[in-house]
């Protein structure tokens, strides 16, 4: 069947050119999170665990799936997914590969650490960033959805022992307004350490910001428990939604007509001449998505891993990013490095190798994709090996509070390395002259 023949098919469907609005096939998907949701829970299961969601501790490492269920936590992925697309497509902001990556962090991330209370305070910092500089809203809608890595600085305040409540709540918006008013100059500064070769920019400035918070707190006599609570026993369900999430990006990326043709080596090697995929395939890019979600499924698999709630979260970040800066060949590198860094760590203290903590870090380390896309496997292989070994070990000095605790790992990685690399690269290419 020829692509014009399918796509009549399809009917009203397709002639109503829904496939070629990525905000309604997102929106769809969120909507499905819901669903599944209820059909994992009671709702009055859903009602209980949206209210703990709510009104519990969110800093790293809160898993929502432990705390409050999986049928809750999916639905406060679907209302995050679905207050993530309205304000994009409010703000008339034009879809480009960056916002499927966006709207894979905040659906990710609802899994641990977001929820919408903690989410909002942080939109009208933005907004009111927006009309202080006179600029549009929908040129900083894109940073201020990011910069809800910092969620857990805004609710976390009402956890404080001996804090009023009301006090708790009312520095925690002043917190998050502050945040959101003044995320988006520093993500265009903090880009110029690392040139973008880390693709959660926003989580290396949350994590910069982050430590400086943490030591504000700590010198006022605040000071948070760190937290480690991971859920298990939910592998068969996730696997079930993951598959169905990747195979949902595969058939609309198929279907699609684009006017394009584009092949399935040209999805795997993405040869663009800049990171945004959506850019250059259209549609045809959330094909590389699907891919990108069953191959962290036969990973997973040949891991013998857990889904928990923040594994589960990396993998929808790196099918968001699929289409903006990630591609399956590139990360092979990356990820390779980690596991050998991985290796190391479980000759050294007996860890496992798919230990819950290990198991995020490798999967969110594909956000250094771009320098072994650029520089080759072998920097690839270095640049992993770092990442797990920093992102590790760097979540003491923000004491939980930048969710995106591997974009400032990813980002150090890259500032550390980019000088060395270039040195090296000079040096060959006066060689060869």
């Amino acid at each position: 069947m020829t692509e014009t023949a399918r796509n009549k098919s399809l009917g009203p469907w397709m002639q109503s050119n829904f496939l070629k609005k990525p905000y309604r096939v997102h929106a769809l998907l969120f909507v499905f999170y819901i669903a599944y949701g209820f059909a994992m829970a009671s709702p009055t299961e859903i009602l209980d665990g949206m209210r703990i969601i709510l009104t519990e501790s969110s800093i790293l490492v809160t898993d929502f799936i432990y705390i409050a269920g999986l049928g809750p936590t999916l639905v406060n992925v679907g209302i995050m997914g679905l207050i993530a697309v309205a304000v994009l497509a409010a703000t008339r902001h034009r879809p480009m590969g960056l916002d499927m990556g966006v709207l894979g962090l905040v659906t990710g991330f609802a899994f641990f650490g977001k929820n919408p209370l903690n989410m909002l305070p942080i939109l009208l910092g933005a907004y009111l960033f927006s009309r202080f500089v006179k600029r549009p809203f929908e040129e900083n809608i894109v940073p201020a959805l990011l910069g809800n890595a910092l969620a857990p600085a805004v609710s976390q305040l009402v956890h404080v022992p001996d804090m009023p409540f009301a006090l708790g709540i009312s520095l925690g918006i002043l917190v998050g307004i502050f945040i959101g008013f003044t995320i988006s100059p520093l993500a265009v500064w903090f880009r110029r350490a690392h040139d973008g070769y880390n693709l959660y920019n926003i989580g290396f400035v949350a994590g910069i910001f982050a430590i400086a918070l943490m030591a504000l707190y700590k010198n006022l006599g605040i000071d948070f428990e760190p937290r480690s609570l991971w859920s298990s026993g939910n592998n068969t369900s996730l696997m079930i939604l993951l598959a169905i999430v990747s195979a949902y990006f595969i058939i609309i990326g198929l279907v699609t007509n684009t006017g394009q043709k584009v092949t399935l080596k040209d999805l795997l090697l993405l040869k663009t001449e800049d990171v945004d995929y959506f850019k250059w395939y259209k549609e045809k890019s959330y094909i590389a998505m699907g891919i990108l979600g069953f191959a962290c499924l036969a990973f997973m698999f040949a891991m013998r891993a857990e889904y928990t709630g923040l594994a589960f979260g990396a993998i929808l970040s790196i099918i968001g990013f699929g289409a903006f800066g990630k591609s399956l060949l590139h990360a092979i590198p990356i990820v390779v490095g980690t596991l050998l860094a991985d290796f190391a760590n479980t000759l050294s203290f007996g860890t496992a190798l798919n230990s819950n903590g290990h198991m995020v870090a490798i999967l969110f380390s594909t956000c250094l994709t771009p320098i072994s896309k650029t520089f080759g496997w072998k920097w690839g292989l270095i640049a992993g090996y770092l990442h797990l070994s920093l992102a590790t070990n760097i979540a003491m000095f923000h004491g939980g509070m930048n969710l995106y605790n591997n974009g400032l790992a990813g980002g150090l990685v890259a500032m550390l390395l980019l000088p060395v690399i270039r040195a090296f690269e000079e040096r060959k290419a006066r060689n060869a002259s």
